[in-house]
């Protein structure tokens, strides 16, 4: 990785090895700040990219159901030899599996609005992330989720965002439902972590679009950064906030 700025170990921003090689590093950082700034619309993930995912939060509550329940015991084994098959990429399945199982119960309809609040999707926030979305406001913003419509909808208002997608099993749909309904758009931003957020930037590329796309990662690694994407940033979005001001 190469790094265009760092904030101890925390906090950076870096380009894969061997993008924008042939520029000076101002030259990088003033080419990142004129993308940024020209983006129309964003989408974002919401879950482990700009917080500590409500969803495991919610599956750690035992939310609609109970920690001894037969049945979230059974859903809990299921998940634990999912993630020794396929590692991360279970995550999606298992929570899909979760919520029909138990989040449309009406124990689970008087439970979340307990268990969430704007006091608390405010505070799960990884640093520098409302600060980043601010200095984009000029652009429209979306939440892209296969998060509840609820928590969707808290972390949308919560940020003052122009709306959310949730429930979205498919990410890259709801993309092109917003492409279909929104064709004089040009620009767009993408900024996630996972193969499913690769997807939104593939299907943007697929119809023409310019793409300016963020990765987040736990660590700066070439090895695991997703090749579909621009620029790799930590969780903790300070570093990015302070190149887009500087």
């Amino acid at each position: 990785m190469n790094y265009l700025y760092q904030l101890g170990s925390e906090s950076w921003v870096a380009l894969p090895e061997g993008a924008g090689s042939s520029l000076s590093l101002d030259a990088l950082v003033q080419d990142l700040r004129r993308r940024t700034g020209a983006v129309q619309t964003w989408f974002f993930d919401l879950d482990d990219n700009h917080a500590p995912s409500p969803a495991k939060f919610l599956v750690r509550r035992a939310a609609g159901t109970h920690h001894l329940s037969p049945a979230y015991l059974q859903w809990c084994l299921k998940t634990a030899i999912s993630w020794v098959q396929k590692g991360k990429k279970a995550e999606s399945g298992c929570w899909e599996a979760y919520k029909e199982r138990f989040l449309g119960t009406p124990q689970a309809e008087q439970e979340l609005p307990l268990l969430l609040s704007l006091k608390r999707a405010g505070e799960t926030l990884y640093p520098g992330v409302r600060e980043f979305c601010s200095l984009v406001a000029g652009a429209e913003r979306y939440y892209v989720t296969k998060n509840i419509p609820l928590v969707a909808e808290l972390y949308a208002t919560m940020q003052r965002f122009d709306g959310y997608f949730a429930d979205a099993a498919r990410k890259e749909r709801a993309v092109e439902q917003y492409l279909v309904g929104h064709p004089w758009i040009e620009r767009y931003g993408v900024d996630g972590d996972s193969e499913d957020d690769g997807a939104m930037v593939d299907i943007l590329r697929w119809y023409k679009k310019e793409v300016l796309s963020f990765y987040s990662q736990d660590e700066p690694d070439d090895t695991t950064f997703d090749s579909r994407f621009s620029v790799a940033v930590s969780k903790n979005r300070k570093s990015l906030v302070f190149l887009l001001k500087k």
